[in-house]
């Protein structure tokens, strides 16, 4: 009877481990469905943990873009990053082991249209504020708290414009052989629509 229960008991360990091994790590096309999500909610902590620590691009470090959430511009662009945000099931191809892509439709507000009625708004702004009499110090103040209204209220309108695009991200494994997204410039065009016209925006600034 004690051999019996010593092989059950056995038996019941592989079969276990079977299962536990078969799960694996989780696959692309749900690392970028779970970040995307996480972004559409406001989570910008949680989408960093699906994004690559280790291979980061010279055009884009997606973490970096919360790590200053007490500054009140950076508030107002997360904010704006997840107005109007969605997007259809992703469609992933793995190439190798350690390497996927994952190609997935993104819909959200037009970063280079919202940026250039925002820009617009402040130089307006400036310009009143300077007619009014008081110190550099009184109208950099000023000008800061109106410049922050402006692009809030830009940024999550109701009305703000938006654009569908079908963006490219790649994957690659870390170290514990999860697959993480390669933060990049295909990140950034996921993040904010029509980013490139956005860098051309404020280039010379």
């Amino acid at each position: 009877m004690k051999k019996l229960i010593s092989l059950f008991a056995l038996g019941l360990t592989a079969l276990v481990l079977t299962a536990c091994g078969g799960q694996g790590a989780a696959k692309p096309a749900d690392v970028v469905s779970e970040f995307l999500t996480a972004i559409k909610a406001g989570d910008f902590e949680k989408a960093g943990t699906y994004v690559h620590s280790e291979n980061v691009s010279e055009e884009f470090d997606f973490n970096s873009i919360y790590e200053e959430e007490s500054d009140e511009t950076v508030k107002a662009l997360l904010k704006g990053i997840s107005n109007k945000y969605d997007f259809k099931s992703p469609e992933e191809n793995v190439i190798d082991d350690n390497n996927a892509e994952v190609n997935v439709e993104i819909t959200s507000i037009d970063f280079a249209v919202a940026m250039g009625t925002a820009m617009e708004g402040i130089f307006n702004a400036a310009f009143e504020l300077a007619m009014n009499e008081g110190s550099e110090e009184e109208y950099n103040k000023q000008m800061e708290a109106k410049s922050v209204e402006i692009l809030t209220n830009t940024l999550t309108a109701e009305d703000v414009e938006t654009v569908t695009r079908e963006v490219k991200l790649n994957l690659e494994k870390d170290k514990e052989g999860n697959f993480k997204i390669i933060s990049d410039a295909n990140l950034m065009e996921a993040v904010l629509g029509n980013s490139e016209e956005v860098e051309q925006m404020f280039e010379g600034f």
